[in-house]
């Protein structure tokens, strides 16, 4: 604010008393006009308060609105009790108890006893018999999925409590799932549930389908103290008289077995080593024993420690090609461990295997040991009708992936993820003359070698209307066409090149829905590729619409 001259002269001289006064009015004449206005000010904030409660009203009276318009309030009670089922079988432990508090409609669907089938008891819980009598009245008469949990904290009395409690409905029992933990004691737990279970159990186990255990390791001393053949009761407790249905086991410790300790009925089984200490090291000879008692198996997955104290011990040299599982039912088969392990593909004899996935340790950095001379010859020496091949972090030379493609005259689907597969090697399979002609459906990921140009030739040579005179080629002799085409950060496929593809075929550029191990590791996330790729293209991709056949 600019002073006049007068105000300006105030300033040079100094003030009189009629000045001073003069002053102190105007001070006080302003004072009281900001009083004034703070007060007008407190007064339109009282009011935008007011309106602000009124305004949250009003937005609480739409939240009960659509609270009872909610499509969670109309969904279907049979919907509801699913989609419960769902969750509290994905782990939610608490779920039943913390759905029922949501609205009557939720309570109503959560008293369903399907709903409470899922039954958690840790055996040291000192409120686990109140919890698990709460559980089993609810369930009533559903199928049941206990899953025990016994630490070395556990008394034999609590155990023997919770055990007398469950068994009772053992005739209800779907799955069980028994954890130990990994001290010394894990394995006492793990074979006082399973001596309870067939000595405190009047029944049999007759809708009983899947048994998970997690145990501890057996040591040096274990072994010496004939713990291994305590933990037999697994096979007695669950034999073909007990558990007419079971068919599937998934044993998870941190030793193999010494002696078969599955029932002989079962048809798959999930075998997964934690370690290979030099007192209990890995050996076909173990694997082999188990194996060879097993003769109804359709699934077999061995996973192996990717750690380990001490090497896998083959069998002798004389034996190789001599001893060998027959597995006359096994049609799916997955390995994976160190690569020295290779040589066990040897030991196995499965004349209906269909599926075969081989996963090596070489993203570790523990790549020693070439695995294409070993699955060439299981190839051709057993010659399994294959008609699916997954490869995972297995590097093979262009002539040895040559040879192996050379045996698979069945195969319809191959996954390839980072392996060194080229140009070269895509080119054998052109053509209604090429090799692996059932071939529908190939999956490609991390291939740094791999142009996108060559599966598009691939894709157009397979086409039953490529070329002139493609119609006179007889359908007994010529190539599947290619159905569909995965390709995940393989370098040099471009963004045309997946286009094309897409316009051929269907070309898929994420993960599997099911049956994609990647899942589990978050290798092949490629979220941010695909939005560019969208948006980039989005015009084509709206013109062309059906003409593009693109899983994004």
């Amino acid at each position: 604010m600019q002073l006049t001259d007068d105000e300006l002269r105030q300033y040079r001289l100094d003030p009189t008393p009629e000045v001073v006064q003069a002053a102190w009015d105007t001070i006080h004449t302003h004072e009281s006009s900001i009083a004034d206005l703070e007060a007008r000010i407190q007064g339109l904030l009282n009011d935008v308060r007011d309106l602000r409660y009124d305004q949250a009203k009003h937005r609480a009276a739409i939240e009960r609105s659509i609270g009872l318009i909610t499509l969670a309030r109309r969904l279907p009670e049979e919907l509801l009790i699913r989609i419960f089922t769902l969750a509290i079988a994905d782990g939610w432990t608490r779920g039943p108890v913390v759905v029922s508090h949501v609205c009557a409609g939720w309570r109503k669907a959560a008293l369903a006893p399907q709903v409470w089938t899922h039954v958690y008891a840790e055996c040291d819980d000192p409120r686990v018999l109140g919890r698990t009598r709460f559980w089993l009245g609810r369930a009533r008469s559903a199928g049941l999925h206990p899953t025990i949990v016994a630490s070395c904290r556990a008394t034999d009395k609590q155990v023997a409590q919770l055990m007398a409690l469950l068994v009772e409905r053992s005739a209800q029992w779907k799955s069980l799932r028994v954890e130990t933990d990994t001290l010394s004691l894990g394995l006492n737990s793990l074979v006082g549930v399973l001596y309870l279970c067939r000595h405190l159990c009047r029944h049999s186990f007759p809708e009983l389908r899947e048994v998970e255990v997690k145990t501890a390791a057996l040591d040096a001393g274990s072994i010496l103290n004939g713990a291994t053949a305590r933990v037999e009761l697994l096979k007695s407790t669950f034999a073909a008289h007990r558990a007419p249905l079971l068919s599937s086991i998934s044993y998870i410790s941190t030793a193999v077995p010494l002696q078969p300790i599955f029932p002989a009925h079962i048809a798959n089984l999930v075998l997964e080593i934690k370690e290979s200490t030099h007192s209990s090291p890995l050996s076909a000879e173990s694997l082999l024993t188990i194996l060879e008692a097993l003769p109804h198996l359709r699934a077999l997955t061995l996973s192996m420690p990717c750690d380990y104290a001490s090497e896998y011990i083959p069998t002798p040299t004389e034996d190789l090609g001599e001893r060998a599982a027959l597995l006359p039912a096994l049609e799916a088969l997955t390995l994976y461990g160190p690569t020295d392990m290779n040589g066990f593909l040897l030991h196995l004899r499965p004349p209906a295997l269909r599926a075969l996935r081989l996963r090596s340790l070489g993203d570790l950095g523990l790549c020693r040991h070439s695995i294409a001379p070993t699955l060439i010859c299981f190839l051709c020496f057993w010659a399994p009708p294959l008609r699916l091949l997954e490869l995972h972090d297995i590097d093979l030379t262009p002539k040895e992936m040559a040879d192996m493609l050379r045996v698979l005259p069945d195969l319809r689907e191959l996954r390839l993820h980072e392996c060194a597969i080229g140009d070269a090697t895509v080119r054998l399979l052109h053509g209604p003359e090429g090799l692996c002609p059932r071939l529908a459906r190939v999956d490609f990921r991390w291939c740094g070698h791999l142009r996108g140009r060559a599966l598009v030739d691939l894709v157009r040579s397979r086409r039953h209307d490529a070329g002139e005179g493609a119609q006179d080629v007889r359908e007994e002799t010529a190539a599947d066409p290619i159905e569909e085409v995965g390709v995940i950060n393989c370098c040099f496929v471009t963004e045309e090149d997946v286009l094309d593809l897409a316009r051929m075929t269907v070309c898929r550029l994420v993960m599997r829905e099911q049956d994609d191990y990647c899942r589990t590791c978050g290798c092949c996330e490629n979220q941010r590729y695909r939005t560019r790729l969208r948006l980039r293209h989005m015009s084509e991709l709206i013109e062309e619409g059906s003409n593009i056949k693109l899983v994004l």
